[in-house]
């Protein structure tokens, strides 16, 4: 065989030995599930807020609440299916006359002894309680200042704080934000 020959058939076996390899390489992409499997098309009865939760929820519950997204300058966790929502008694900071927050879902207007009692934590989780890898924001629809209501597992830390694994997702319309 000719030297160029062997040359270029060599150099074509690598490339494609590369790209193979590249390829197999790769992570696989997972398929998002289909959000309305978790977002719902009609509000789920029962709804209470957040502090209310706090006061009579029990660790394990099966629990509906209702809250405003929102809690932090960052609320939403990228390429996370995590947020934190807030109780409808606390009023964000652009609802406060004179206010001029640029970030008014912080509620940065509140003492936060006050807005931590307020606050929950929201997360999708697989079957091995995982959050899910899916941006919320994207995934779900959800942004700051959104009324939300959730079904899920109550769950409560060392802290007492509220975390909720997430099994259902109504977002209220902006109209009826008020509702508790």
């Amino acid at each position: 065989m000719n030297k160029h020959v062997c040359i270029s058939l060599a150099l074509l076996v690598a490339l494609a030995g590369c790209g193979k390899k590249e390829a197999e390489t790769q992570p696989a992409k997972t398929e998002a599930p289909p959000k309305g499997k978790y977002v719902l098309a009609a509000e789920p009865a029962g709804g209470k807020g957040v502090l209310e939760v706090r006061k009579e929820g029990k660790n394990g519950d099966e629990v509906v609440i209702v809250g405003r997204v929102g809690g932090s300058v960052a609320p939403l966790t990228k390429d996370r299916a995590f947020f934190t929502i807030v109780d409808a008694s606390l009023k964000p900071c652009n609802e406060k006359p004179g206010d001029n927050c640029e970030t008014p879902w912080d509620y940065c207007c509140d003492p936060k002894e006050t807005l931590r009692a307020a606050t929950a934590t929201i997360k999708f989780v697989d079957a091995n309680g995982r959050t899910l890898e899916h941006d919320a924001a994207d995934w779900l629809g959800v942004q700051p200042l959104q009324t939300v209501v959730v079904h899920g597992k109550l769950l409560r830390d060392a802290k007492n704080d509220l975390t909720v694994q997430a099994s259902e997702l109504f977002i209220r319309p902006a109209a009826s934000k008020e509702k508790p």
